[in-house]
């Protein structure tokens, strides 16, 4: 009965430690992975980002790029710098907002102007994370990105974004996943500039899926 006894305890805990270790050496399919990260971002109701891009120009590395977004199903709030420049806009309901810079005030557009297209396109972080081809996706292991454990992966895809495709190329990306949620938390781009070869670097952190995000057009 003992004997009996003693090899039940056994079985359980080797099913026990077979289940804990299977846990820990488990790991993800780098593609599936990065293509429900896609999914989710891209089916996201609200989410806030940051966007920085450095670009060597002349052998100094400048900022050409530094704003905070948010997203609030089509109302899109952004403001930050461009190449300089200090920049907000809000798109809410039907209206376009942009601050004059010099004035402080605030100039409602009734639709989006041809001019700012262009600007709200590259500024939207989901344009750059969209691709012709993703290429092989490698898992490059496990880390902590702000107190949160993520899965490192790793590509060099083909891009499809026409400003991207006419300035640069080699394009090399690192995508940081929450283990727990699988969204994604922070994306890098390394890439070169076609006509001088110099290297640009753009940096896009994620949070807040799902939070109630309110864009309110400003008073004007």
């Amino acid at each position: 009965m003992k004997k009996r006894g003693l090899l039940l305890i056994i079985l359980i805990s080797t099913v026990l430690i077979g289940g804990i270790m299977g846990r820990f050496l488990w790991k993800p399919h780098p593609a599936e992975l990065l293509t429900h990260g896609l999914e989710k971002l891209n089916q996201a109701t609200s989410f806030r980002y940051s966007m920085t891009q450095h670009q060597w120009v002349d052998g100094k590395d400048r900022i050409l790029t530094q704003i905070l977004g948010e997203k609030d199903g089509g109302n899109t709030h952004i403001s930050g710098q461009l190449v300089g420049t200090e920049v907000e806009m809000i798109v809410a309901g039907e209206g376009f907002y942009l601050k004059d810079p010099l004035g402080k005030r605030w100039v409602r557009y009734p639709s989006v102007p041809a001019t700012q297209e262009v600007f709200l396109a590259e500024l939207n972080p989901i344009s750059s994370l969209q691709f012709k081809e993703l290429g092989e996706v490698m898992l490059k292991g496990n880390e902590k990105l702000n107190g949160q454990k993520v899965w490192v992966l790793q590509l060099q895809p083909s891009v499809q974004n026409q400003i991207m495709e006419e300035f640069w190329t080699d394009f090399n990306y690192t995508v940081y996943l929450s283990q727990k949620d699988q969204t994604i938390r922070r994306v890098t781009i390394q890439s070169k500039n076609k006509a001088k070869n110099e290297p640009m670097t753009m940096t896009l952190d994620f949070s807040d899926f799902g939070k109630k995000i309110t864009i309110q057009p400003p008073n004007l």
